[in-house]
């Protein structure tokens, strides 16, 4: 990490200014730092099953499940509570208050490409307490929401083909100076993060889009290979390899039959705030990091310039935690 701070050192101090401090969601069912302290397996959705799963809510905390205790994602897989047998699972649900219920599960196969789908998405509650209070906007602690994302070189990928891989999405918008700048130090910084990131299994992905306050059409794959060439840094005299690079549908592209995620009718476009927009995703498909416009850096941090700081803190993240 140190040599990537060096690496981004070198960038040229751009003028960002109006940082959005951080705060705590409050609201939309996300979890704080004490909400996910008693530990156990976080449900993040549920699906719903043959029985007693209308007993369990987003935010409940698995504890054990058939008297074996569950502290992660894998010991809740371990359970294999999809085989159309009871089993009992202790829970403390919000407010601390504990709670038994017996379900009897069959895996869903109505998510395609997804195959034996369980029903609740899960992650550690200790995992997913390691983001900071600011990296806790909307979309924090959900499964992967829907998208329908258009590949600048071919393609579309929804919210469902995310799962199984980590990856570090970035959504911007250009709406006025301040945006672009941001922008542009965001995509900077993660081409010279990209191999690092890279070699610890983790996939960036550039999204541009038009935020519902966006006041600029989105751009086309002709301008984005252009804001591409035109920003890309070089090291030793050579440009770094481009990000991949998406956008959302225009009118004519746009199938909300492909706008699918591991969520119902829970989208990204209907959670962007604020430009830009990061959000990690880890190979569970469960949404790890979530924030809005950029963070001021705190008293003695090593980089000062809140856009370099604020995408730097959520490549860390990734290569520390995610």
């Amino acid at each position: 990490m140190k040599r990537l701070l060096v690496r981004v050192g070198l960038l040229s101090t751009l003028a960002l200014g109006g940082c959005e401090p951080g705060s705590s969601s409050g609201g939309f069912n996300i979890p704080g730092t004490d909400d996910l302290k008693a530990g156990g397996v976080y449900v993040a959705y549920n699906h719903g099953c043959d029985k007693g799963c209308d007993q369990v809510e987003k935010g409940d905390l698995i504890q054990s499940i058939d008297g074996n205790p569950t502290k992660t994602g894998a010991d809740f897989d371990k359970a294999n509570i999809t085989d159309g047998q009871p089993h009992k699972l202790e829970i403390i649900g919000k407010g601390g208050a504990p709670k038994s219920v017996e379900i009897v599960a069959k895996p869903k196969t109505d998510m395609p490409p997804l195959e034996n789908v369980p029903p609740f998405w899960t992650e550690g509650a200790e995992r997913l307490n390691q983001a900071p209070d600011w990296a806790r906007r909307r979309m924090f602690s959900h499964a992967s929401p829907s998208a329908m994302l258009v590949s600048v070189d071919g393609g579309i990928l929804d919210g469902r083909q995310l799962f199984g891989k980590k990856r570090l999405i970035v959504y911007w918008d250009r709406g006025d100076r301040l945006e672009q700048a941001a922008a542009v130090s965001f995509l900077q910084v993660l081409q010279k993060a990209q191999a690092d990131l890279n070699s610890k299994g983790i996939e960036v992905m550039f999204v541009q889009v038009q935020f519902p306050t966006g006041r600029q059409v989105a751009m086309n794959d002709s301008d984005l290979r252009e804001f591409q060439k035109q920003w890309t840094v070089e090291e030793a005299g050579q440009k770094l390899p481009p990000l991949p690079m998406y956008r959302f549908p225009n009118k004519t592209e746009f199938n909300q039959a492909r706008e699918l995620g591991m969520e119902n009718a829970f989208t990204v476009f209907e959670n962007l705030g604020k430009s830009p927009t990061i959000m990690l995703l880890d190979e569970r498909g469960i949404v790890r990091w979530h924030s809005e416009g950029l963070q001021e850096p705190g008293a003695g941090a090593e980089v000062t310039d809140p856009g370099q700081y604020t995408i730097i803190e959520a490549v860390k993240f990734s290569l520390e935690k995610l």
